[in-house]
Formats: structure tokens, C-alpha cells, sequence
């Protein structure tokens, strides 16, 4: 995986709001190309956590998986990785906020 992607996934797990520290946290996903080094997929609403620090870990996890052997193999066959970030479910980071 090329050095500047891996600064974008890892970059995205500091990513998240502080507003609306009280309610849901969506867990959003998109794809990204490694070979041209873009994130330009729709993201898409994963699952929905009572609490940022749950979103947090399901997102830590998945990131986690990822970085096995089984993850880099995926990665370099498929190329392409997932980009994860926690918000609240106020929050839509495709686009103007749910109603």
C-alpha cells in the first residue's frame, strides 16, 4: 500500500465532530482506488453505535483487520481499501444532513 494512502486511512481515524457527543454515531464506509490513490466512492451508512466510543472501536477494528495478512492480500489483489469515520447521525459526510 502506498505510503500516501495509508496517511488517508489513518488520517480518517482521527476524524470525527465534536458536536453531538450525546446521541447515535453512524459508522460510514467508502472505497478507495490504491493504484490512483483517490477516495471518490459515495460513502454509505454502515451501522449505528449509542455512543462515539463504540463507533470508535468498530471502526479501530475493522481498520485493525485490515493491516493482517488476509487484509494486505485483499488489498493488493482487489486494489482498493476501505475508508472508515465515526459522526453523528445528524452528520451525513456525503451531502446536507439527514432529516
Amino acid at each position: 500500500m502506498r505510503p500516501a494512502l495509508l496517511t488517508l486511512l489513518l488520517g480518517s481515524l482521527a476524524v470525527a465532530t465534536a458536536a453531538g457527543a450525546e446521541g447515535e454515531w453512524v459508522l460510514w464506509a467508502r472505497t478507495c482506488d490504491v493504484r490512483s490513490q483517490t477516495c471518490a466512492g459515495q460513502w454509505q451508512r454502515r451501522q449505528t453505535y449509542e455512543a462515539e466510543r463504540w463507533c470508535r472501536a468498530a471502526r479501530t477494528t475493522l481498520v485493525n483487520q485490515a493491516f493482517t495478512r488476509e487484509g494486505w492480500e485483499t488489498t493488493a489483489t482487489k486494489g482498493k481499501v476501505m475508508e472508515y469515520q465515526c459522526l453523528p447521525s445528524s452528520a451525513n459526510p456525503g451531502g446536507p444532513a439527514p432529516k
